[in-house]
């Protein structure tokens, strides 16, 4: 018990002390935010004085009889007012005379006029404190906090000179007799307001002293099974902390495996690229170049599968990093276009590009990353369609490209719509599908879209078809918009086709040009309108010899006769010399070319190149790929299978290029390169990495090693002379 009360003595006595301290740091606290104001009040009064007197008036009120009784009334009114305005109690000046000073002028107040205490000019004060005698002689401000006769005033001494250069004090006070009384009233309110809440805290710190102890029970219980939950999440984090790990293990597990499997696939496939096109170079039966090609076909698709597969780790890995560029816009959809041709011929399809006239000449985007998705689009479409064709329309608004991909196919069924965009996923997931692919197209494109920030969905299939829409970014490189097809103004154009498709888009693309375009879809309507068309279109898809008959109808002195073919097939002798042929897919670039004229085609010359050439590769049939795809330049080529032996050869040969190949056992490419570097210093040839390592890490480690370029396997024969032409005098 007498603990008990030896402890709230302690704490009765600690919030006395501290209701002493916070009244007292209130006090002072409010009493230096009071004087602060004061003093930049008094400041401002006692400044403005010598603009309120006369000029002069310091220079000349050095006397007891300097100043009349009049100019001295006249100066009491004027202070007084500003002192009034001001909400100051007095404004004056005063100078020293013979050790004594001496009031110049003063304002009046109503208690100095009841009190007859009013200060006229040359009044002594005598009382002033040693402030004032100071103040005479002082550089800056003097503050004193002082009482007299007149009250307790917060006075300002300001040390002046006039302009004749003779001293005195202009000064003014504050009386702060008031304030001091309503600070105490604030502390005692506050000590009192304190000392009531102590009385009402009782009360409550009994129910408190009651809860406490009941609360504490079930504390201590809670205490305990919170202990008990703390454990099993300790014991949960170290076990997600080891799942993680084992995550990551796994996935760094499958990024080299996905590399490895990359380099062991693409070194082979490079063989039989290479090695497919030198066969294609001999002279081959129908049936031989027929098997060639397909060789080449499955080998591609196989490079395409590698490929997609790469891109979903890096989409995974979060790795997926775009490369905006500028690009000429109709070049690139035409190219994308073009590369169906054999696809769209081998199906009898047909394929459009149809550009909005407001596209951009230039637009800023990654090109190998947007030719993928339109590719992808294109692919799928040309795969699930068997009759009819694909339409691709692109059109830009304020730095959005938008695009759609329409077909004729069969369409996907309601129940594979919504997993369309799944990896590994297709619409036939059965064994007895008929289309054949990874289910990673279109996954991968969409993963692309959102990285340029845009979308790529589903926006309607049926069993008339689908319709794929897409958005990326693509700022604008150039305020110049892509020009319209070249056509004579005066051109009346006949169009025959039984393909609305094609008839759409021709129309697109010749009306803004043409003085009449006219679509007819059988041979009699064809007769009747022939005459009277400067320009007559026949599409292949119609019967072949509607051609002859049309050709028979027609002037061709002044009429010019279109045959709309897939690529491979040829006219007949007799229609050879009057009729041009504008080969399937239709682009702008094609269309344009109708009234362009006709250059005589020759033949490229063989590149010829002089030099010697290192090729470093550990597999056989890449280095014989490569050698002979090498041989036709007239370069010296010489051959190693390591880095090891590549030294050695630099040591006897003063070669003018090395292509090195970057896996090799022994001493792998970036070893070699190292040390060819360092060993020859100035003298080290160019070396161009050559490598089925494709990722971004791997070209990377290569430039860091000293290679000053990088072939990504399977290379081209057109690609690989691109190269090496680079570096060598043709």
């Amino acid at each position: 018990m007498k603990v008990r009360a030896r402890r709230f003595g302690v704490a009765v006595l600690i919030y006395v002390l501290g209701v002493v301290a916070i009244a007292t740091a209130s006090y002072w606290l409010e009493r230096q935010r009071y004087m602060e104001e004061i003093d930049a009040r008094l400041f401002a009064a006692a400044s403005n004085l010598p603009s309120i007197l006369p000029a002069d008036f310091h220079d000349i009120a050095r006397t007891p009889d300097a100043i009349s009784k009049e100019q001295d009334e006249y100066n009491l009114e004027l202070l007084t007012q500003h002192t009034r305005s001001g909400n100051l109690t007095y404004i004056y000046s005063y100078v020293m005379h013979e050790g004594m000073i001496y009031f110049t002028t003063c304002n009046y107040t109503q208690e100095d006029i009841e009190k007859d205490q009013v200060v006229h000019y040359w009044t002594s004060y005598p009382e002033g404190s040693i402030e004032y005698f100071d103040a005479m002689t002082a550089t800056e401000p003097v503050y004193v906090t002082a009482g007299d006769r007149w009250g307790l005033f917060r006075t300002i001494l300001i040390p002046l000179k006039s302009p004749g250069g003779l001293p005195y004090v202009a000064a003014a006070d504050m009386d702060i007799t008031v304030i001091e009384q309503s600070l105490m009233k604030k502390v005692i309110s506050i000590v009192g307001i304190c000392l009531l809440l102590f009385i009402l805290a009782i009360p409550l710190l009994l129910a408190y002293r009651k809860t406490y102890t009941e609360m504490n029970k079930k504390l201590v219980g809670l205490n305990n099974q919170l202990q008990s939950d703390i454990n099993q999440a300790m014991k949960l984090e170290a076990e997600l902390k080891e799942a993680t790990q084992k995550a990551n293990t796994a996935n760094k597990i499958k990024s080299q495996f996905l590399a490895n499997m990359s380099h062991e696939l693409r070194t082979p496939i490079n063989g039989v690229l290479g090695m497919n096109q030198l066969l294609m170079d001999t002279p081959l039966s129908p049936d031989q170049r027929e098997y060639t090609k397909l060789c080449s076909k499955s080998a591609n698709v196989l490079l395409d599968t590698i490929n997609q597969i790469l891109d979903l780790a890096a989409i995974e890995d979060g790795g997926l990093v775009t490369k905006p560029e500028p690009i000429d816009s109709v070049r690139f959809f035409n190219d994308i276009i073009e590369m169906f041709s054999s696809q769209i011929a081998e199906k009898r399809l047909d394929l459009t590009l149809q550009l909005d006239p407001e596209m951009p000449a230039e637009i800023r985007v990654d090109p190998v990353r947007l030719r993928q998705v339109v590719t992808n689009l294109i692919a799928n479409a040309v795969k699930f369609t068997q009759k009819g064709g694909v339409q691709v329309a692109l059109r830009w608004r304020e730095g959005i490209l938008h695009g759609t991909v329409i077909d004729s196919g069969i369409g996907i069924p309601e129940e594979a719509q919504k997993r369309v965009f799944e990896t590994f996923q297709q619409v036939d997931n059965s064994s007895t599908r008929r289309y054949g692919g990874t289910g990673l197209g279109l996954p991968i494109s969409q993963q692309i879209c959102r990285a340029m920030e845009g979308e790529l969905q589903l926006k309607h299939s049926d069993n008339s078809g689908s319709t794929f829409v897409f958005r990326v970014s693509a700022p604008a490189c150039s305020s110049k918009d892509i020009e319209l097809s070249t056509l004579p103004v005066e051109s009346h154009v006949l169009v025959y086709t039984e393909s609305y498709p094609v008839w759409s888009w021709l129309e697109q693309e010749l009306r803004p040009r043409a003085l009449k375009c006219q679509h007819v879809t059988t041979l009699t309507e064809a007769k009747a309108a022939v005459q009277n068309a400067s320009l007559i279109i026949v599409d292949a898809g119609v019967d072949s010899s509607d051609l002859s008959t049309i050709h028979d109808f027609i002037n061709t002195q002044s009429q010019q006769l279109v045959w709309l073919a897939w690529p491979g097939q040829q006219l007949p002798d007799e229609l050879a010399e009057n009729v041009r042929i504008l080969n399937k897919p239709l682009t702008r670039t094609r269309l344009s070319g109708l009234y362009e004229t006709v250059s005589t085609v020759t033949v490229a010359p063989t590149l010829q190149l002089s030099g010697q050439i290192l090729i470093v590769d550990d597999n056989a049939a890449n280095l014989k790929a490569m050698g002979d795809q090498i041989k036709s330049t007239g370069l010296n080529i010489y051959m190693v299978q390591n880095g090891a032996d590549a030294i050695i050869a630099c040591q006897h040969h003063q070669f003018d290029l090395i292509l090195m190949d970057v896996q090799m056992p022994v001493m792998d490419g970036l070893e070699a390169t190292r040390r060819i570097r360092q060993t020859m210093k100035d003298k080290a040839p160019p070396i161009v990495g050559v490598s089925a390592h494709v990722l971004e890490e791997n070209i990377a480690s290569a430039k860091e090693a000293g290679m000053e370029s990088y072939l990504c396997k399977p290379i081209t024969k057109e690609a690989l002379l691109n190269k090496i032409s680079e570096y060598f005098t043709k």
